[in-house]
């Protein structure tokens, strides 16, 4: 009978070995007596096993005391690794795949060195760890490293890149509590885009490292309350309206949206147009049409337009003081507006 292991990825992906009572074979058979586990690391010794897809790897791992053989890649995609795994001081001589990898305990990369590419897709590590400094000193010469959709990703906190590697890190999230930790790995990310100038990400990861930046904005870092209360007022702002000038299209719904709220207001304040003349609804006593109040409202929205834009054709005026106050509250955000416009395009250009 052959082990009925399936990969969870690749339904086609089918283990051949032979099973034993259990319906798996040593390899992917959880639960392993003090005799299977010794075998186990015997049969991948003498088998110079380099693919361990699917493995379950229930003891303490040291790669130095197993792979001591050369290999063309090696493969841990949809391994368990149930404790302590040890990758230190170790040569990558090639690639190595960490997909679907799960590390129930502590692993350790420190002082290793990659000398091939770097995969962890979907790789899950220990929330316990992930303030542990666990690539310190690793060396990585590789053409790339790619960290994407992983769960609790460590620090990489004195990771040392080669000029030449591509850093991808994507879709990899952190909690409020490991915000420290997203900054970190997000700022690397992007120092390394900009050595590689890998321009596409760079943007994505200083938006990430902004983002994960705000959460710790503590009112005693600051001189007083009122420029914690300051900083964290335009931090909420560039998040939220701009993406830190990494997400034009939130500028832009930001500008429609303010340009529509004040077309809105202008109804009830009044202006006066060349082809209607006084506009001004009132609440109380509306004798208006649909039809009357959508045409009301797109001369109120093309007043509103041309007053954001500061562009003024005279055509529509404001009617009263609260309406005169309203358009220098526009003029003023339009303008703060387009310099931004001005800052993000003049950002992307150079890039």
């Amino acid at each position: 009978m052959n082990c009925k292991w399936v990969s969870n990825e690749d339904r086609n992906l089918k283990c051949t070995r032979q099973a034993d009572s259990s319906g798996y074979c040593i390899f992917h058979k959880e639960n392993k007596s003090k005799r299977e586990i010794a075998l186990f690391e015997a049969y991948i010794k003498k088998g110079k096993i380099s693919n361990f897809t699917g493995f379950c790897f229930e003891d303490k791992f040291d790669i130095d005391k197993v792979i001591n053989f050369d290999y063309e890649k090696l493969k841990f995609c949809e391994a368990k690794f149930k404790d302590e795994v040890d990758f230190s001081n170790f040569i990558f001589k090639n690639s190595i795949d960490f997909t679907n990898t799960q590390f129930e305990s502590y692993v350790n990369f420190k002082e290793s060195t990659f000398l091939g590419n770097c995969i962890f897709n979907k790789t899950i590590f220990n929330s316990k760890y992930i303030n542990e400094q666990i690539f310190q000193k690793s060396d990585f010469n590789g053409q790339k490293l790619i960290v994407e959709k992983c769960v609790n990703f460590p620090r990489l906190d004195g990771i040392v890149f080669s000029p030449y590697t591509k850093f991808i890190l994507k879709d990899t999230y952190y909690n409020e509590d490991n915000s420290i930790c997203g900054r970190n790995n997000y700022k690397i990310a992007r120092i390394q885009a900009k050595i590689t100038e890998d321009n596409d990400n760079i943007g994505y990861y200083y938006y990430n490292e902004r983002n994960y930046a705000s959460y710790f904005l503590k009112s005693e870092k600051y001189n007083g309350f009122k420029d914690y209360l300051v900083n964290d007022f335009f931090d909420f702002l560039s998040k939220h309206f701009i993406g830190y000038g990494q997400k034009a299209t939130k500028l832009l719904l930001t500008s429609f949206f303010i340009i529509s709220l004040f077309a809105f207001i202008y109804l009830f304040t009044g202006i006066k147009t060349l082809d209607y003349g006084l506009i001004k609804l009132n609440l109380l006593n509306n004798t208006n049409s649909l039809n009357e109040l959508v045409i009301f409202y797109m001369e109120a929205w093309y007043f509103s337009m041309i007053t954001f834009s500061t562009v003024g054709y005279g055509d529509i005026i404001v009617f009263g003081i609260l309406g005169k106050i309203l358009v220098c509250i526009e003029v003023f955000l339009g303008i703060t507006i387009h310099a931004t416009w001005t800052s993000i395009l003049f950002s992307r250009m150079i890039k």
